[in-house]
């Protein structure tokens, strides 16, 4: 069809940051985004367009039309006097046409966004079209919400005629709605009467990435046949796709293969890999599975979790045609880990093809393997093949989008939290094997976000690979619910893999035999840091690794200075969260060179730590001192213990593990002293009375036992002194899990099986100018605990501010610097909690900055670092209002009282 010369003169985007004088006709651009919605359902698994084709209750290669036109059309908002006010030059031609308005919009900077304005316009023109009434509200909101948040009630009702235009903006809207709609070739209108959940999130999400792209094209001539601008329009997408890394998603493992072909990479002539019990079982149990499924493994350390989720991820790929894999972990430093991991099993697979692999935390600029693989579009280094990193996706918005990707779980709950853009890491996660490692970790509010998380992953067709070695009873069955199982009846022993397939309430659940069984010999000792020191050192000093974990920071500090004082020959090593990033980075690499499976062992060594070593970082050790903690966390700690087989020699005189608890020897009702901060006391409580009167453990028959003893309903005490403890330390703790579930039911957006949140309404929306969720999760909703502050340690020498004590590498305070620069910056920083620092809006360091005449807002404009704080040290030590800050080479940040 032709357009009427009011209909071309309407402008999408102007000459700002382009050759002067060129502009960019609407019609134009809504082209350009439906050709890119298109070119990506193209490179996508059939299996995507089948869902969008089942969303509307249509055949896949109309729904793909319907489904790209409403993608362009996202923008038919600028066809608007609110919109066209702002580009004068623009309005000329547009005025010169005849197309005008008497009462001049709100302008800018207040001016109505044109996607409110699209989400108003767009119902009543796909009603004209055959659309059911509510159906086209919700694709009109679910397009219209493009620039990254759902519209509220009051936006909606702000769009009256003087922002949108009379009857002849009416008419101009419909040509360009119903040229879109004919050089799509759409058809017949879906029948479909709602169109919400997972459908909404879909669209939603292809329309921003979709945007993104066609945004990103450069101006091309329009002319007068629209269908062949359309085509040129597709190429241009095609090749923009090749620009950023979006290559065809294709099944890595079309054909099958056995785990131990697959995994064949791991042995060697003289070892060849062999599938250990666990794998074997999930190889069981993904025979025949050609649905979206999940798969809850419970098994104790070392027994070859990740291998069976990498597996089930070819399987379940092949079967459901997924697009991809994200494994997601608790912290940055199991990510790191699990990152390289994940290299090597695709380095297998991408000898034919590129693969995209990203490492989504805040820290992933300083991670060298990460670093290593990463490429920008177009450059030198672009390899035909291979596993490598594209930079487009690096953006913390974008990253899910690629088709590998290994990170905290924060990245994916954003996808069900009120953040801007939640629904293009909802849509990047959809129709994917998600794999949640150590889903015990997490709290009671963190936990309730997992199991939305869940429920959107079934709802979005992708399958799920939940791995734990202690999970109890409660949280196992909540999870399992969220995936659609209902009659959980069966429970077979520890160790176990239960799958649920989509659609099915009823779970099967597979038990096996673990590789290794293993007895620790239990023993007690008093809290006290003096008895862990002396007991320690007796133990080294008869050779081996004995490690000692702590449940805080400064007794980690207080234990190494014990330590160090009296070693008499033995090496003593620490390690925590609180260095300086590129300090901590180097301990833990250290921690793993001298205390992991491929380790070159000390002959008397102790390490010092805290629960940084509890999850998933492969060590190893003789003897194990451990802090009490809840019972689960005691067991993933006594998993590093003789984790490898080793000669006796190797082990010295340690040839059984021995696993010493610290307070666990008292008179009466323990008090557990700082540890209570972190943990609930009432966990503390059952955890002591469980392993009480134990001298043994055995692994890996005793874990579930231990666990759901601690975790099941209330023993009787001891004691009437025990029972009154018991019993006020469960009200407490009651009294914050039900606030925390609430929190957790009231913080996503939606629930993907209720319609409620697609009408319009007010809400609250995380801003987006906070840091990165992995700066400080609890700012952002995704996890609960005291908020936190990166800042930089910065030293005075001479009168200069420097990165380092020697005065050696200057420091730059402006708002924007290069990449390189920022790394280095980024590298000293370090995560604080303290309460004097983070109260009252981080009052003591505003104090700070001012006190050292310092820039209201230095690195403002510098991603890795907008929110970061400088802290000044002058020699080694900072005062913040009623804090000292010391920087001590050995034991990282120390806090002490300046009063």
């Amino acid at each position: 069809m032709s357009l009427s010369e009011t209909a071309r003169a309407l402008w999408a985007k102007s000459d700002r940051g382009r050759e002067q004088g060129a502009w960019h006709p609407l019609i134009a651009h809504l082209l350009d985004v439906a050709a890119c919605a298109e070119a990506i359902l193209e490179r996508e698994p059939p299996k995507t367009l089948e869902l969008y084709a089942h969303d509307l209750s249509l055949e896949p290669q109309q729904a793909k039309a319907w489904v790209c036109a409403l993608a362009g059309l996202h923008d038919i908002g600028k066809a608007s006097p609110a919109f066209q006010q702002k580009w004068p030059e623009g309005k000329e031609r547009l005025w010169a046409t005849g197309l005008t308005w008497s009462s001049d919009p709100t302008p800018p900077p207040h001016d109505l966004s044109h996607s409110i304005i699209s989400e108003v316009v767009l119902p009543e023109l796909l009603e004209a079209r055959g659309w059911k009434y509510r159906a086209a509200q919700n694709v009109a909101a679910a397009v219209g919400e493009h620039h990254g948040f759902r519209a509220t009630r009051g936006d909606l009702d702000k769009a009256t005629t003087r922002e949108k235009g009379n009857a002849n903006w009416d008419e101009v809207r419909r040509e360009l709605f119903e040229a879109v709609l004919e050089v799509l070739g759409v058809g017949e209108a879906p029948k479909v009467k709602l169109y919400g959940g997972a459908a909404f999130e879909r669209l939603a999400g292809l329309t921003s990435f979709a945007d993104w792209i066609g945004s990103s094209l450069d101006f091309h001539p329009l002319g007068d046949d629209l269908a062949g601008y359309y085509r040129e329009a597709k190429a241009r997408a095609a090749q923009k796709l090749d620009g950023i890394g979006w290559f065809q998603r294709k099944t890595l493992m079309p054909e099958p293969q056995s785990l131990e072909e697959v995994f064949a990479y791991l042995g060697s002539p003289e070892a060849p890999f062999r599938a250990r019990p666990l794998q074997a079982a999930i190889e069981r149990l993904l025979e025949g599975v050609d649905c979206p499924a999940l798969l809850l493994v419970e098994a104790p350390m070392g027994e070859g979790k990740t291998e069976a989720a990498f597996y089930a991820h070819l399987r379940l790929q092949a079967a459901n045609g997924h697009r991809g894999m994200y494994v997601a972990l608790p912290t940055q430093a199991t990510g790191n880990l699990m990152f390289e991991r994940a290299k090597a099993f695709l380095d297998r697979w991408g000898q034919s093809r590129k693969l995209d692999l990203q490492l989504l935390h805040g820290a992933s600029e300083l991670v060298e393997a990460y670093q290593e693989i990463r490429v920008r579009p177009n450059s030198p280094e672009e390899r035909e093949e291979g596993v490598e990193a594209q930079v487009w996706f690096s953006h913390r918005k974008r990253g899910l989008l690629s088709e590998y990707a290994v990170g905290t779980v924060d990245q994916a709950l954003l996808g069900i939290l009120p953040t801007k853009h939640q629904f293009v890491r909802l849509w990047g996660l959809g129709n994917r094997v998600v794999v949640l490692d150590e889903v015990h970790a997490y709290d009671t509010y963190t936990s309730g976000l997992i199991e939305m998380l869940v429920r959107w992953l079934r709802a979005l067709d992708s399958s799920v690979v939940l791995m734990s070695a202690t999970l109890p009873r409660a949280k196992r069955e909540n999870l399992l619910r969220a995936f659609g199982a209902e009659k959980i009846t069966e429970d077979k022993p520890y160790p176990r893999i239960t799958r649920v397939v989509k659609d099915n309430p009823m779970p099967v659940v597979e038990t096996f035999e673990a590789c290794k069984q293993l007895t620790l010999q239990l023993r007690a000792l008093p809290l006290d840091l003096e008895a862990i020191a002396e007991q320690a050192l007796e133990q080294a000093r008869r050779g081996g690794c004995v490690a000692c974990i702590v449940n805080t920071v400064q007794r980690a500090q207080e234990l190494y200075r014990a330590l160090a004082g009296n070693s008499d020959g033995v090496e003593v090593y620490l390690f925590h969260a609180r260095y300086p990033l590129e300090e901590r980075l180097n301990r833990e690499q250290l921690v793993l060179a001298k205390f992991g499976k491929q380790g070159q062992r000390p002959k008397r060594a102790i390490l010092v730590a805290t629960q940084v070593v509890e999850q998933s970082l492969d060590l190893d050790f003789d003897v194990m001192f451990t802090d009490l903690a809840p019972v689960d966390l005691v067991l993933q700690r006594a998993g590093r213990l003789h984790r490898h087989a080793r000669s006796a020699e190797e082990r010295h005189s340690h040839t059984e593990p021995v696993l010493w608890v610290a307070g666990l020897e008292c008179e009466g009702v323990p008090d557990f002293g700082t540890a209570e901060r972190i943990y609930e006391r009432y966990v503390l409580l059952r955890s002591w009375l469980a392993l009480r009167n134990r001298t043994r453990i055995g692994l890996p028959g005793d874990i579930d036992r231990l666990v759901q003893e601690v975790y099941s309903d209330m023993p009787q005490g001891p004691s009437e002194a025990w029972k009154r403890a018991l019993e006020e330390a469960q009200a407490r703790m009651e009294k914050r899990d039900a606030r925390d579930q609430d929190e957790a039911f009231y913080a996503p957006f939606g629930d993907p099986d209720e319609t409620g949140w697609l009408e319009p309404r007010d809400f609250t929306r995380l801003p987006d100018d906070e840091p990165n969720p992995d700066d400080d999760p609890s700012l952002l909703k995704t996890r609960k605990g005291p908020p936190s502050a990166t800042v930089v340690l910065l030293h005075r020498v001479g009168g200069q501010l420097c990165l380092d004590a020697g005065g050696k590498e200057g420091v730059s305070l402006a708002s924007q610097l290069e990449l390189a620069q920022a790394r280095r910056i980024f590298a000293r920083s370090v995560k604080l909690s303290r309460y004097e620092l983070v109260q009252n809006n981080l009052e003591a360091l505003e104090a700070h900055r001012k006190a050292h005449d310092l820039p209201t807002k230095p690195w403002s404009e510098t991603p890795l670092l907008a929110h970061a704080h400088p802290v000044v040290l002058e020699g080694g030590c900072a005062v913040l209002g009623e804090l000292v800050l010391e920087l001590h080479p050995e034991l990282g940040v120390v806090y002490g009282s300046a009063l």
